[in-house]
């Protein structure tokens, strides 16, 4: 009996399966800690007082450990898609610093849907390769 071995180039190598296994489980945390961060900037708008203060605090630092998530994924996975995902992401920052939380739902909108594009591309390939 010969085993057969794992091709090291084109679709089915080990390393297309580790980015998609990557990729997979990346896309899930990142689109947790994205709708966190938008149900968070929603109370946030709605606070007053020295509570908005916090709020805004809180809400900065989930959305920067979700944007290090996001360069991580890049990073381990190669697809620079989620480059753009950050670049969403550092917009929505940018309207917290700006005073106006309620205006990040729009970015951070458009970072989930890429982030789900990702998650089931990735799930796609898994599943072909009957690991899904």
């Amino acid at each position: 009996m010969v085993a057969e071995k794992q091709p090291k180039t084109g679709a089915d190598s080990p390393d297309d399966i580790q980015r998609a296994v990557a990729a997979y489980a990346q896309s899930e945390k990142v689109k947790s800690g994205l709708i966190w961060t938008c149900q968070i900037a929603d109370q946030v708008a709605a606070m007053e007082g020295p509570g908005y203060q916090q709020g805004v605090q809180l809400l900065t630092t989930l959305a920067r450990l979700v944007a290090g998530e996001s360069e991580l994924a890049g990073r381990v996975t190669g697809d620079g898609r989620w480059h753009e995902i950050g670049e969403n992401i550092n917009m929505a920052l940018v309207m917290i610093r700006s005073g106006v939380p309620r205006e990040t739902g729009f970015h951070l909108t458009r970072a989930i849907s890429r982030v789900t594009r990702i998650g089931g591309q990735a799930a796609s390939i898994l599943r072909e390769r009957g690991l899904f």
